[in-house]
């Protein structure tokens, strides 16, 4: 492997220099900003490093760091630089391989090699890509999970990812399959936490002070940050939120019957792709190509509108086949946020015989409307009560909101946009 700053060799120093990491507003926050145990705060005196304050609030860590000789406190150490996956991986193997271990992968090479030779031979980094064009580069932040989760898996701790883990990370269901168990995994360990946005940002580079409060944590289970998943609760209706614009529509598939052909045709949304089709139901949704749909493309968020076609079968026949369609969705896109909507109230007045006789009644309605809630509860997905928009004082649908017992006219499908638009998570 080629050397590379051989001028800080030379000086001892572990910290190698990377791009200006110079911060916007719209960058994450310091992955923990808050006071330090008093223990740690004078365990080695920060005048080893001409650019760190006294009152930095990653002191304590880089002190631990310090102590534990995986970093040289002499020069600068760059705070707000990005920290490369090498040396990344290289402080790693300091505060975790035995000083004895370490000296036995010797120090031929480039300055990171034995540590590379001795993270590898610990399993810890099996699977993860050394090549030296990548390690070179900054470590971003869903390397970093990998990495820290990989590392505290061979330690001997048992790893899970947190029920609900979306709500306390908004983009998890969009970070790469590559890294996200390791990051939901790495945010329940405490060892990273959400930025400043409520996102975990993942292909964010690391910067020197985040990098080495994240691997203290890692040796200092007192430093990790516990986990906190907001509450959310699945057994009631999406509640109304502020009014998004169309853009958030872009990542999102609209899928169901001529109710959402209906939708896709007349509302005025032209963001989204929409998988209206007449006489579509729960029992037929993946036929006609429509399953490698979503095998073949990923969507942000999946707007599901069945039911009225199959509610003559019976509450719990449509119940649980919706149900299984529902995890079936989950299974093929685990990134994407699913809002189930409720079927809409007809106008009973102009509802036929056979329409009657096929259960298309209101009281059929908001039983089943019920049982789908109960669904969106045990999958732990959002359902959106869109009865309550277009119910009159009898429950009913006004016949001024649509132009048969059922489908909507015009105004009626634009009413059904705006109430999306003020209900999201």
């Amino acid at each position: 492997m080629k050397k590379k700053w051989a001028c800080l060799l030379a000086a001892a120093l572990l910290a190698v220099p990377a791009a200006s990491a110079a911060r916007s507003a719209a960058d994450p926050e310091p992955l923990e900003a808050s006071a330090p145990p008093a223990a740690q705060t004078g365990a080695i005196a920060a005048a080893g490093f001409s650019d760190v304050p006294a009152d930095a609030w990653y002191l304590p860590q880089l002190n631990l760091l310090l102590s534990r000789g995986a970093i040289s406190g002499q020069g600068a150490f760059r705070p707000d630089e990005l920290m490369s996956t090498e040396e990344y991986i290289k402080i790693l193997v300091s505060c975790t391989v035995p000083a004895d271990r370490l000296a036995a992968y010797g120090s031929g090479g480039d300055w990171s090699e034995k540590f590379m030779r001795a993270g590898s031979a610990t399993g810890a980094l099996k699977g993860f890509d050394c090549s030296a064009e990548r390690i070179a580069k900054p470590v971003t932040r869903c390397e970093a999970a990998w990495l820290l989760a990989a590392f505290a898996r061979q330690g001997g701790e048992t790893l899970t990812v947190p029920k609900g883990i979306e709500r306390a990370l908004r983009d998890y269901r969009r970070i790469s399959d590559t890294y996200r168990e390791a990051v939901g995994q790495a945010f329940g360990a405490g060892l990273l936490t959400a930025c400043g946005d409520g996102n975990f940002q993942d292909i964010t580079p690391l910067k020197r002070c985040e990098a080495v409060v994240s691997i203290a944590r890692l040796i200092d289970r007192g430093q990790r940050v516990p986990v906190a998943i907001p509450e959310y609760d699945y057994n009631a209706p999406v509640p109304q939120s502020a009014p998004v614009d169309d853009s958030f529509f872009s990542d999102a598939v609209f899928i169901g019957d001529s109710l959402c052909q209906g939708f896709g045709a007349y509302s005025g949304l032209k963001q989204g792709k929409m998988m209206g089709v007449v006489s579509l139901n729960v029992f037929r949704v993946w036929d006609g190509g429509r399953e490698q749909v979503f095998r073949d493309q990923k969507f942000g968020k999946i707007y599901i509108m069945l039911g009225i076609n199959e509610i003559g079968y019976g509450t719990s026949r449509v119940a649980e086949a919706y149900k299984a369609m529902v995890q079936k969705f989950q299974q093929l896109q685990p990134q994407a946020n699913i809002y189930v909507q409720s079927l809409l109230p007809v106008c009973e007045s102009k509802t036929s015989s056979a329409d009657r006789l096929n259960h298309v009644t209101n009281a059929y309605i908001r039983e089943l409307n019920a049982a789908l809630q109960t669904v969106c509860a045990d999958c732990q997905v959002y359902f959106v009560n869109l009865y309550e928009a277009f119910a009159d004082a009898s429950g009913g649908l006004p016949s001024g909101k649509c132009w048969d017992a059922v489908h909507l006219n015009v105004q009626g499908y634009q009413d059904w946009l705006a109430y999306l638009r003020t209900h999201t998570v």
